[in-house]
């Protein structure tokens, strides 16, 4: 069962992970600038969790594409940011944000009960490990929907599935952000090409004959 240190490490990492997207989407400059609440902080990272934790709970209900549909708000609400469609943000995140610790256990027994619906149909870790690729790839999607660019979409969406995968002991070796492409390096110029001797065509035997040696 997820600890409440386990809990708190993951809420701390996703927070992190958080503000640079809320900025990117409130369009501010660096931290606390732009429209919302605040800068990303525990309870913030405790619904970044319990979004994703959800979708694993969806996917194993059957319900993903329920899950699916409000993921764009969910993440919005979780950035302190107004959500872009009609209504706000739905699913288990409450209107009115927890307190630090009321966050944590909010994300405790979610994670338990993603334990339960897993021990009930027999899965093991791999299907977990699995069940959290599918929920990452949601998420990375419903991420490109709101305007991130894919490759930090993807990025985003990997630390956020890390976090979520160390509630229940899983620790993947931590992903390496992809590199910007390297521009191509531009072809050398041809060499100048040294002029060759002119070619003077040697008379033939016909000249000679009607003209007589020089």
């Amino acid at each position: 069962m997820p600890t409440d240190h386990a809990c708190h490490a993951a809420a701390d990492a996703v927070a992190r992970g958080l503000r640079p997207l809320r900025d990117r989407l409130a369009g501010a400059p660096g931290p606390g600038g732009g429209p919302g609440r605040h800068p990303g902080g525990r309870v913030d990272g405790a619904a970044g969790l319990l979004a994703f934790l959800d979708g694993l709970h969806a996917e194993l209900s059957g319900a993903l594409t329920g899950w699916h549909s409000t993921l764009g708000d969910r993440i919005l609400g979780a950035l302190g940011l107004s959500p872009r469609g009609p209504g706000g943000p739905e699913g288990r995140v409450p209107a009115a944000r927890p307190s630090g610790w009321e966050a944590l256990g909010l994300v405790r027994r979610r994670a338990e009960e993603v334990l339960t619906a897993l021990s009930g149909r027999s899965y093991g870790g791999a299907g977990l490990s699995r069940r959290l690729e599918l929920v990452e790839d949601a998420f990375a999607g419903a991420l490109r929907r709101l305007g991130v660019p894919a490759r930090e979409s993807a990025d985003h969406a990997a630390e956020l599935a890390a976090a979520t995968g160390s509630l229940f002991g899983l620790h993947p070796p931590p992903r390496r952000r992809a590199a910007p492409p390297e521009p191509q390096p531009q072809p050398a110029p041809a060499a100048p090409r040294t002029p060759g001797t002119p070619f003077m065509p040697f008379p033939r035997m016909s000249d000679w004959s009607q003209g007589g040696l020089p």
